[in-house]
């Protein structure tokens, strides 16, 4: 690895220097995850907890000093599974050679020579150790400085550190995420929902789900500013509370009458037409009048979705980074679309 600077420590000496606080227990855990099934310990990483209905039931250790691998709810040997809250301990058994994070310090990172000993690296200033791709990266977040370093693959936890929000659990790390606008994640349900479960207040979305109009409603004042494009001498203007609403107007002092597109499309502003949602980059609520499970979010490149079903949002894996809504993919390159932004 570019820039180990290391320095090899007997493992006696090492304990102390390496012993983790993580500052996290097995209850914390449970409190943030709507599900049933087994959790790391915090404290110990042979040790694993039970939740179910938010609350720690039952606990115990992995047998023969095997060591609790988390993601998979399993108990391993351990020669082969890395110790969470230890970096010596995970070289101490350690039979290859390998670099490890050292939990008590994310500037770090550590490297087990394969015969019980452990040499340590730093990534430099504002740098950080991320163990998931065996780099250092930019900080100042901890990529392993998350509840998912202790919690199965592929469910979603409330986050403790950003009440509201959530996270997205997979191979030990956390991908952060958050509900539509003005909806809030519930660690209780595992759903997003108008009322914050941090304070009891309702959410002020800025980007209504639905529409207060119906189909026909003529509506004063919503025409000003707007002009026809030739040939036409009529012309139509965005509803502002969804993506599919617009009014028809004669002038731009009468009154529109509002109507929706057919479902599956968007409306354009630019070219007064309804359009495949792709082709335009509406900032509302963007599920809305579409029969798709999954939609780009606005302004984001098409690096992120929405889950049309909660509202809570997501992203595609590294390896094909942006979320082509289209064919319902993800994919390496990015689609050339509206919603995607400038090339």
């Amino acid at each position: 690895m570019k820039g180990f600077n290391m320095k090899v420590c007997a493992l006696a000496a090492c304990l102390l220097l390496v012993g983790h606080v993580s500052g996290y227990s097995m209850e914390d855990l449970c409190a943030q995850w709507s599900g049933s099934g087994y959790v790391g310990d915090p404290a110990d990483c042979h040790g694993w907890g039970y939740c179910q209905g938010q609350k720690l039931v039952s606990w115990n250790k992995c047998p023969n000093g095997r060591v609790f691998n988390a993601p998979t709810s399993t108990c391993g040997f351990a020669n082969s599974t890395i110790c969470t809250t230890s970096a010596v301990a995970t070289c101490t058994a350690a039979k290859s050679p390998m670099y490890v994070a050292v939990p008590s310090d994310c500037n770090q990172y550590g490297y087990c020579f394969g015969n019980g000993s452990i040499g340590y690296g730093n990534c430099g200033a504002g740098g950080v150790y991320a163990a998931n791709n065996n780099t250092c990266v930019w900080g100042p977040t901890c990529p392993q400085d998350t509840i998912c370093r202790f919690m199965k693959n592929d469910i979603f936890v409330g986050d403790p550190n950003n009440c509201g929000s959530y996270l997205q659990c997979n191979n030990g790390y956390g991908t952060p995420g958050q509900c539509g606008t003005g909806k809030f994640y519930n660690p209780g349900n595992g759903m997003c929902q108008g009322t914050n479960p941090c304070t009891g207040e309702s959410g002020n979305s800025g980007s209504n789900p639905g529409t207060t109009y119906t189909v026909g409603q003529s509506v004063a004042a919503v025409c000003t500013g707007g002009t026809a494009i030739a040939p036409a001498t009529t012309f139509f203007m965005p509803d502002k509370q969804t993506c599919y609403g617009y009014f028809y107007c004669t002038t731009a002092a009468g009154n529109g009458v509002w109507n929706a597109c057919l479902t599956g499309t968007h409306f354009d502003p630019d070219t007064q037409k309804c359009v495949s949602p792709a082709s335009v980059d509406c900032t509302y609520n963007r599920c809305g009048n579409v029969n798709s499970p999954f939609m780009a979010v606005s302004g984001q490149n098409c690096k992120q979705y929405e889950i049309c079903s909660s509202g809570a949002t997501a992203y595609c894996p590294s390896s094909n980074p942006f979320y082509d809504e289209v064919h319902n993919i993800c994919t390496k390159d990015k689609p050339a679309y509206t919603i995607c932004g400038a090339e």
